[in-house]
């Protein structure tokens, strides 16, 4: 898993990333994305007053929207999660995020 440390309109923020699990919840979750989570987490915790955003993206359509939304919104300093309802998702959100060198 892939913690970014990265910047965007000025704003340093974490980034990451999962799969869903068979329902929306985080019990439901594979155990990448409870690892991808506790990373982030780690990695961004020793801010003050950081945020932690989060959107759950069904399609391909969607990515670009919540990407740019999401981390428009998000605070220096913030912890975004990005949850993905597949295997494609993650793909598209990884080329949109133009991460290079992604597991």
């Amino acid at each position: 898993m892939q913690v970014l440390d990265t910047t965007f309109k000025g704003k340093r923020m974490y980034i990451a990333w999962g799969l869903r699990g068979p329902e929306l919840t985080r019990g439901a979750e594979p155990p990448a994305t409870v690892a991808a989570r506790a990373a982030l987490q780690a990695v961004a915790g020793h801010g003050e007053g950081p945020r932690n955003p989060e959107a759950f993206i069904a399609n391909q359509s969607g990515v670009a929207i919540t990407v740019y939304r999401l981390l428009t919104e998000a605070r220096s300093g913030d912890a975004v999660f990005f949850l993905c309802d597949s295997q494609a998702v993650v793909d598209w959100l990884v080329t949109a995020l133009e991460v290079q060198d992604a597991d």
